[in-house]
């Protein structure tokens, strides 16, 4: 495993994902945190994600080590 790495297409733990009260705060961490840093937004930006949920909104990117992280809002 560790001669391997992580990738996400591998079994185990895809992505984490953290939920935030409202869109207006996705948008306030990618804004905020994620640009200003140049931590490219995987898919082009934050942005909503109807097919998963009405009123899913988010935002992914990866760490150092290519772990796709997930800061979302949804009802």
């Amino acid at each position: 495993y560790l001669k391997d790495g992580y990738h996400h297409k591998r079994v185990g733990l895809n992505h984490l994902a953290f939920k935030l009260e409202s869109k207006e705060e996705v948008e306030k961490f990618y804004k905020e945190f994620l640009m200003p840093r140049k931590i490219k937004a995987l898919y082009g930006s934050s942005k909503p994600y109807p097919e998963y949920e009405e009123g899913y909104y988010a935002v992914y990117f990866e760490d150092q080590e290519r772990m796709k992280i997930e800061v979302v809002s949804h009802p």
